[in-house]
């Protein structure tokens, strides 16, 4: 029996795979009888609206797993189709029932040309609510916390963003938002406490040259509560970190496996978590028992090539009306 909560779920790299990621946490909330306060993305989430935008990472990975330019063609053309929505009804409305806000902070492999248009440059002094951030997607359903920025939820979690990676890790080179922000880091150093503090890098003391010098800072003044992140997580382990401990570090993995294939791939082993921010701290980050429900195979595939989630298969009409690309 699961306390009060509250309950945010939190994802690693989608590059992509927003259909996967939004139905497991909606499948997760129907098995464990709960409602997420939040879903959060820790970045490279794959918000490239326009091919022009692609990197050359991008682009050879999207060869065996089209799913990658998923948010090019679904999420970010006018209309979106009427099945993408039926993951933000009630499920007694005939819908998947996820009505929380979903969050995400950018990675190093985004559309950044469209991002920085909708970053202001000044960091707000204190949390913001929901309706603050700016949306990436054309129905408004996923919200861009940028670095530096805070989010007040509903239940009074604060979630704190950073995205991007340290300079000089890659030989890439990549937009200057790809990149850490000093003074969004120094912000938040300034600015108290957190519950959450969802970034892309993680801390060089957990993950070594993998992680980020800057980051590190964060940790050792113990800012937040609970750190999710994604990006190169050469140690896996959740950890706990700063002041006296006070700090649970979670790395996560791409929401998908690393097996190559003509086919899109199925739930990576260390891609997603759910946690509880309770007076008991509990962090479950595991495959999901009904992963075999995601299989690549239950997919169905339309005749242009895209995908639908086996959960929303059902509300696919082939007749969709044709789209006008990113509004």
């Amino acid at each position: 029996m699961l306390n009060d909560g509250p309950f945010v779920c939190a994802f690693g790299d989608v590059h992509g795979h927003l259909q996967l990621a939004l139905c497991i946490a909606a499948r997760w909330q129907e098995q464990l009888n709960i409602k997420f306060d939040a879903v959060l993305l820790s970045g490279d989430v794959g918000t490239f609206n326009e091919e022009s935008q692609l990197d050359s990472a991008t682009r050879r990975h999207a060869k065996a797993d089209p799913a990658g330019l998923e948010f090019m063609y679904q999420w970010s053309v006018a209309p979106q189709p009427e099945w993408l929505q039926r993951i933000f009804v009630p499920i007694n409305e005939n819908g998947l029932g996820l009505q929380c806000p979903v969050v995400m902070v950018h990675g190093n492999h985004e559309g950044f040309a469209y991002l920085e248009t909708l970053v202001k440059r000044v960091i707000p002094a204190h949390p913001v609510y929901i309706d603050e951030l700016p949306s990436v997607d054309t129905n408004q359903h996923i919200h861009y916390l940028p670095s530096g920025w805070k989010l007040l939820t509903s239940s009074g979690l604060v979630v704190a963003g950073v995205g991007g990676i340290e300079k000089g890790q890659r030989h890439a080179k990549y937009h200057d938002l790809a990149y850490l922000n000093d003074d969004a880091i120094f912000s938040l150093l300034e600015g108290g406490k957190v519950d959450i503090l969802l970034t892309h890098q993680g801390p060089s003391a957990l993950q070594g040259e993998h992680g980020s010098q800057l980051l590190q800072l964060l940790l050792d003044e113990g800012i937040a509560r609970v750190w999710f992140h994604g990006h190169s997580t050469r140690n896996i382990e959740i950890n706990k970190g700063g002041p006296q401990g006070h700090t649970t570090i979670v790395p996560l993995g791409n929401i998908t496996s690393k097996d190559e294939g003509h086919q899109a791939k199925d739930i990576g082993e260390y891609g997603c978590c759910w946690a509880c921010l309770g007076n008991e701290l509990i962090i479950k980050r595991e495959k999901p028992s009904f992963w075999r429900e995601f299989s690549r195979h239950k997919w169905l595939t339309l005749p242009n090539g895209q995908l639908i989630s086996p959960s929303l298969a059902r509300f696919e009409n082939r007749r969709q009306p044709k789209t006008d690309k990113h509004r």
